[in-house]
């Protein structure tokens, strides 16, 4: 029995891994596809919240027709306000200031993961975590390094806020994790949507704009948090929190391959050092469960 349950927990804690990892890699394209898009923010924003919704709407039904889509409970209206307030100033951030700026600051967001995690959950990272979160940060600033530029201060500011938007979010979800938190991202989206509705144009798009829209509001955001979602449930926040960092490693290769602006050797070098630390860090959690279980 003990070894069964052990095996349970590694198999759950190797799901939670390639699930998370899953949604972040097609987080990455996020950065990418609102430069394509180039419109104001809230008129983005107004279909990124909607089309979100619809979409994990309609996953859900598929999954769990009976279950309640809009719970009202403490915790699931925490997760919704903290994603609402993410999404919105990351999206303002990126109108304000330089991807690279967003990314860096957003970056340090295992950090506020990790304290949060400590302070709530009582869930002390383990020291091997948190010389890996220090590599990866250290290997973020390496790839960014060649394209710092004096930032907008009110975009960074708006960074920052959605760095601990997100790291909160993270927690609360791990908190009770039990439960599958996936419905309060119809919520945080209908909030994205109203808010943009009043602050915005949603109609304000043209040409290629409209299908770049759909495939980031529709596939790539819906998609990708949904996945994410769904990583508290399985391991601890501050590792959610760390696998975040591949969006800045990887974001650069997409623009590359689509924009063709070839990355230097800081970003492949750098990039090379979060995604090895972040395969070694998870290979190193999984020998330490499987001999716990042994």
């Amino acid at each position: 029995m003990h070894y069964n349950q052990g095996a349970h927990l590694i198999s759950e804690y190797m799901k939670g891994i390639c699930l998370t990892t899953l949604g972040v890699l097609i987080l990455s394209f996020d950065g990418l596809l609102i430069r394509l898009i180039s419109v104001e923010a809230f008129d983005l924003l107004f279909w990124r919240g909607l089309l979100m919704s619809l979409m994990v709407l309609a996953i859900l039904l598929l999954r769990k027709p009976n279950a309640s889509l809009l719970p009202r409970d403490a915790a699931a209206l925490r997760s919704s306000f903290f994603l609402c307030i993410s999404t919105i100033t990351f999206v303002v951030a990126i109108s304000l200031s330089s991807v690279a700026n967003v990314l860096v600051i957003i970056s340090s967001q295992p950090l506020f993961a990790a304290v949060l995690g400590w302070l709530i959950l009582r869930e002390m990272p383990a020291p091997v975590t948190w010389v890996a979160i220090v590599i990866c940060i250290f290997g973020i600033g390496w790839v960014l390094a060649g394209s710092w530029s004096t930032p907008s201060l009110v975009g960074d500011l708006m960074a920052l806020v959605c760095c601990i938007s997100l790291a909160a979010k993270f927690v609360n979800d791990r908190a009770v994790s039990h439960r599958d938190m996936t419905p309060s991202l119809i919520l945080a989206g209908l909030a994205v949507a109203l808010i943009s509705w009043v602050m915005g144009d949603p109609m304000a798009f043209s040409g290629s704009q409209w299908g770049y829209m759909i495939t980031l509001c529709l596939f790539v955001n819906p998609i990708a948090f949904f996945l994410i979602t769904l990583g508290p449930m399985r391991i601890p926040a501050a590792e959610v929190g760390m696998l975040m960092l591949l969006e800045t490693a990887v974001g650069p290769l997409w623009v590359w391959l689509v924009l063709t602006e070839e990355p230097g050797s800081a970003a492949l070098q750098g990039g090379s050092l979060v995604i090895a630390t972040l395969l070694l860090h998870s290979l190193y959690q999984w020998q330490q469960r499987r001999l716990a279980s042994a």
